[in-house]
């Protein structure tokens, strides 16, 4: 109510003013934070960590109460961004090894891990000898790891982990060491392959309007008006991401078409899942100086 009404009914004005003061004093707090306020500071991509699980309680669930959830939380945190997370999962001699040479874990000159694969199968307990005092109960894992470069697959792993149980009845990585590898970087120089990685690419990075720029106009007259469909080929669908890409060969056609056969890895962020790759059949086509995507089957 104004000032002018109140003085209309006959009410008091010292009483009003008062009010007025008081409000302007816890009100005007507020608006001076709003002018004041600037644009929160980035956190540098390198100190990123995830958060933490949290069960509908509101309680932070931990991982590492079991042997296979201390497995999964070690494999998801490979990566430069994580390695707070990666290195509180791990035993204080496994941490020291981490500090010495970090390659083993993390990968390196771009060279990272893309998904990984294990089951509860892969998990096998180790068994001291009725002789030896008890040992901590441990398990033997065998995990299966892609690695990529700019998104293209690199190698496949197969990683032997173990895992121990502390005093405290929560897991940790032990030790890691690689058992098999297996090369899958396509070498070939044929031609058209370099337009190819770039669409493939823009395919990992979710990134349609690079791989718009490389599509021949027949392709994209194909996609006309079916943006969605368009869009669901590119960006991974919510809660997955789009690992890698395999270029397993790529065969000329002439001196102005080639095809290519793929393997397009995705995988559900975090979680364990099959490292077998979907097949595709990709088609370039030369338009005058330049290789264009004609076909995506």
């Amino acid at each position: 109510m104004r000032v002018q009404d109140r003085i209309a009914l006959g009410r008091p004005l010292v009483p009003a003013l008062l009010l007025a003061a008081a409000a302007l004093v816890t009100g005007g707090r507020p608006a001076a934070a709003q002018q004041s306020d600037a644009p929160p500071v980035p956190v540098p991509e390198t100190t990123q960590e995830a958060p933490e699980e949290v069960t509908p309680t509101g309680q932070a669930e931990d991982p590492t109460r079991t042997a296979g959830g201390a497995l999964r939380l070690f494999m998801a945190s490979r990566d430069y961004r994580t390695i707070k997370r990666l290195k509180s999962v791990m035993t204080a001699r496994l941490q020291a090894r981490f500090d010495h040479d970090s390659a083993p874990f993390n990968g390196k000159r771009g060279n990272r891990l893309a998904a990984f694969d294990f089951t509860e199968r892969d998990l096998k307990p180790v068994r001291s000898s009725g002789k030896l005092p008890a040992q901590p109960a441990s398990f033997l894992a065998t995990v299966r790891s892609l690695w990529e470069e700019q998104g293209e697959a690199t190698e496949k792993r197969t990683e032997t982990i173990t895992i121990t149980q502390q005093d405290d009845g929560l897991w940790r990585i032990a030790d890691l060491s690689v058992a098999s590898s297996e090369k899958l970087r396509f070498t070939e120089a044929v031609n058209g392959v370099t337009a190819l990685r770039t669409i493939l690419r823009a395919w990992h990075r979710g990134d349609p309007a690079t791989a718009r720029t490389n599509m021949s106009d027949a392709f994209l007259k194909k996609y006309q008006g079916r943006d969605e469909v368009f869009r669901a080929m590119l960006i991974p669908a919510e809660g997955r991401r789009h690992a890698a890409y395999e270029i397993v060969e790529m065969t000329p056609q002439g001196t102005a078409a080639a095809v290519a056969r793929v393997r397009l890895y995705e995988t559900v962020i975090g979680e364990p899942g099959p490292l077998g790759g979907q097949p595709r059949t990709i088609r370039m086509v030369r338009k005058g100086s330049r290789w264009l995507l004609e076909g995506w089957d």
